[in-house]
């Protein structure tokens, strides 16, 4: 039988940060059934902030043929990755038929591919005004959506992002189940509540307050 594997690229860097790259592939690669993960960049292994390798799993230009496309962040990667004159020639990204994010700084790569026609995105607190610089609205939130493009900001919004992703390919209950393994013990119900809002509210739908409640494992949603 023919894979229907969905096919997820992770663009990343040199000097990327961390955790943005590693929390989505963790996150995203504890599923081998309904979709492959792979990290792309401009050479055969990348380096951290922190120094660690990073092998990528093939060339940027791989992303063109994606279902969906995250980009990584980095104080210094982001920059870097934007002044080198190869970089953004290598995509063609279409979010008629991708879907399209990034996580903090990466709303930089976005911008710069004219992936944000609306003007709006979020990104890491620190970067909040240079994008503003850049004329765009930046909302105080952790994710903002529209159609097939989403922009996540604060480095545990990566959760926010891939389970944005996660629910567009799939549904509810996908993002539910590949979310649940990493969520904190005794607080399901308060972060699986946090993500829903967070989703709902990164895509303009109308969101009440997170209303906190006693439940059997302590507080919840």
């Amino acid at each position: 039988m023919e894979s229907t594997l969905k096919d997820i690229a992770l663009v990343a860097f040199d000097r990327f940060t961390d955790i943005d790259l590693f929390l989505m592939w963790d996150i995203l690669g504890r599923n081998n059934r309904d979709w492959r993960v792979r990290i792309l960049g401009a050479q055969p292994v990348l380096h951290s902030v922190h120094g660690l390798a990073v092998p990528t799993h093939g060339p940027l230009a791989d992303a063109n043929h994606a279902d969906a496309v995250l980009f990584s962040s980095g104080k210094e990667g982001v920059p870097a990755a934007l002044a080198h004159p190869d970089f953004l020639p290598s995509f063609d990204l279409d979010p008629e038929r991708q879907l399209v994010g990034s996580i903090c700084g990466g709303a930089f790569i976005l911008e710069r591919l004219g992936l944000l026609p609306e003007r709006r995105a979020t990104t890491h607190p620190d970067a909040r005004k240079g994008l503003q610089a850049l004329g765009l609205d930046v909302p105080n939130q952790p994710l903002v959506c529209h159609r097939n493009v989403a922009t996540a900001g604060g480095c545990l919004a990566s959760v926010y992002l891939t389970g944005w992703l996660i629910e567009s390919m799939f549904d509810a209950d996908k993002r539910r189940e590949t979310l649940l393994p990493v969520l904190p013990a005794g607080q399901r119900e308060i972060y699986e509540g946090l993500i829903e809002f967070s989703i709902r509210q990164g895509a303009g739908q109308s969101t009440g307050p997170i209303r906190m409640v006693e439940g059997e494992s302590g507080l919840a949603a």
